[in-house]
């Protein structure tokens, strides 16, 4: 993509394609995914998360109290497609709720 057009370019779609042709690509949306968690889970979900890494494309959540730890093992699903959706790409496989 020429940047030098007469034309002006969305910031979003000069970082997409930056992103796409990186080599580090997928350590950088794994960094991504992990800087945009807090925003999708939500302030009230994020009481109840003691901490949260990914080890590969794999994201684990710990939540100490059983009620939200089943609350949040029901929506994992849900959060996988959203994480994904948020750094436009396939990172995540799966949440583990722990």
């Amino acid at each position: 993509m020429s940047y030098f057009a007469n034309k002006p370019v969305a910031l979003s779609d000069i970082l997409k394609d930056f992103l796409d042709h990186h080599p580090q690509r997928k350590k950088l949306k794994r960094g991504m995914i992990l800087s945009v968690f807090p925003e999708v889970a939500g302030e009230r979900i994020m009481e109840q998360v003691k901490d949260f890494w990914l080890k590969g494309d794999v994201l684990f959540i710990k939540v100490e109290n059983q009620s939200w730890r089943q609350e949040l093992h029901f929506q994992r699903f849900s959060f996988k497609e959203r994480l994904n959706r948020r750094v436009r790409d396939e990172i995540l496989s799966a949440i583990v709720v722990l």
